[in-house]
């Protein structure tokens, strides 16, 4: 018996075998509502049947099953494509004949009961080592993206989504605020894709006038409108020998260009305009939005056919708030940057700059920290502190008194509440240090954090609120 389920989110489906269909249940709910597609098979021999005519981005493998084992299931399965990532699936008391399966091929094993997150962090890192021992034309995939955006669990969990969709030619949709990184994934994209070595152009849908979006999609022949002076390729014809089309803030195309943009997809053929020979177009489709299309598409802004064209995958960056893990890896290589490109000698970050960069909410993301960054750099040649920082952040926390008759308008949310920490922060620090007599270890210790982050933290205060010359650190 075969069954099929869950959404297409990989590139290729995960087979589960297991006779108990209450696992396979389990199992089903798990991986469909991490966007996995799934595909069951209640016996080994089933399995085999599945694997036989089906590319599978992994495997679940139950040991223990009537008629052929996991044991056995295992060895034909790696007997035909040894690049198959197989997990085995066992229980508690069989624990040492699950390692003897990973020593035969197995990637990893996972014991019963299950927890959720373990499942899909194990399906996941198996499909991106099973797509990492492919051959890639410029590089690994890991390599790169970690390279530019650090190493955090937000980023190796990017990373596993887009080794997914790396090798296929489906549409993607990437989504991301402002400032996160979205071209880089694009680019990523191409790169280690099967395209690589086809071109890769991009296009701002939110610079393309309407009246001449048929012109910069498709092209023009010379004379087919007033100025078009010589024949025009458009930016579907650059790409369209197995090329990659980058659709940049695809939100802000006009309904003209949704309308000639869904056309493309459906017929994957283009005319110039004035033109009439038809180009076939062999291309490869990411785009790239900050709003909800799904709510634009609600709204009537965003057409929902085009939607559904465009969102064959779904890859959401998060924003650089959720990530402070890689703040320091990111501040130090843009430092690096600017140091190489203004001839200038290496400035160190200190601690307590680090700390302000981590605390900030960077409402311009990495693009934000990035211009902070080189800023501060042009300040000193030594040391960037927090002072450093601070100059070059907006001030958009500081509250301004009005002026006589002027009605307050009330700070963002997000700035009131980081006074309102700093200012609880500040008093419990303050007060600390009075109970201790001034002595910052025995204060630190009452308030159960080290000595050094003590330290740094009544300098801040020292800088922000000028507190009293008996309070500085030596």
């Amino acid at each position: 018996m075969i069954f099929l389920g869950g959404a297409v989110r990989a590139q290729f489906p995960v087979l589960i075998i297991d006779d108990d269909p209450d696992i396979r249940w389990a199992l089903r709910t798990i991986l469909s509502g991490a966007g996995f597609a799934v595909v069951e098979a209640d016996n080994g021999q089933a399995g085999l049947e599945i694997a036989s005519r089906t590319n599978l981005a992994a495997v679940l493998l139950d040991r223990r099953m009537p008629g052929l084992s996991g044991d056995e299931v295992l060895a034909r399965l790696k007997s035909r494509c040894r690049s198959i990532a197989v997990i085995m699936l066992t229980g508690h008391g069989s624990i040492s004949g699950a390692v003897d399966a990973v020593r035969a091929g197995a990637f990893d094993y996972l014991t019963k009961p299950f927890d959720n997150d373990t499942v899909v962090s194990t399906v996941r890192r198996a499909i991106a080592q099973q797509s990492a021992a492919l051959p890639r034309p410029n590089g690994n995939l890991w390599e790169t993206v970690t390279g530019l955006m650090g190493h955090g669990p937000a980023v190796q969990n990017l990373i596993a989504e887009m080794e997914m969709v790396v090798d296929t030619d489906y549409s993607v949709l990437i989504f991301g605020e402002t400032g996160t990184g979205k071209e880089v994934v694009a680019q990523s994209l191409s790169r280690h894709g099967p395209r690589a070595t086809r071109p890769f152009v991009v296009v701002d849908c939110g610079a393309i006038v309407e009246s001449l979006v048929d012109s910069e999609f498709f092209g023009h022949e010379r004379g087919s409108y007033t100025g078009a002076i010589d024949r025009r390729r458009g930016r579907f014809e650059m790409a369209a020998d197995g090329g990659t089309i980058f659709l940049d803030e695809i939100g802000n195309l006009c309904a003209i260009g949704q309308r000639a943009l869904l056309r493309v997809l459906e017929e994957r053929v283009i005319y110039r305009v004035g033109g009439s020979a038809p180009i076939n177009l062999d291309i490869r489709l990411i785009a790239a939005t900050n709003v909800n299309l799904a709510e634009n598409d609600d709204a009537g802004a965003f057409r929902p056919d085009l939607f559904y064209r465009l969102s064959e995958y779904t890859i959401t960056l998060p924003p650089l708030r959720t990530r402070p893990e890689d703040i320091e890896f990111l501040a130090q290589r843009f430092l690096g940057h600017a140091e190489r490109v203004s001839d200038r000698p290496a400035a160190d970050i200190t601690p307590d700059a680090l700390d302000l960069l981590r605390d900030y909410s960077w409402p311009g993301n990495v693009r934000q920290l990035r211009n902070v960054i080189r800023r501060a750099g042009l300040m000193t040649s030594s040391r960037i502190t927090a002072a450093h920082i601070k100059a070059c952040l907006p001030p958009s926390s500081r509250t301004v008194a009005p002026m006589p008759g002027q009605a307050t308008i009330a700070a963002p949310l997000r700035g009131q509440v980081q006074d309102q920490v700093r200012q609880i922060e500040r008093n419990a620090i303050l007060r600390a240090l009075t109970q201790a007599g001034g002595n910052k270890t025995i204060a630190a210790r009452q308030l159960g954090i080290d000595y050094k982050t003590f330290r740094v933290k009544l300098k801040s205060i020292e800088q922000d609120a000028s507190v009293s010359h008996g309070l500085a650190c030596p």
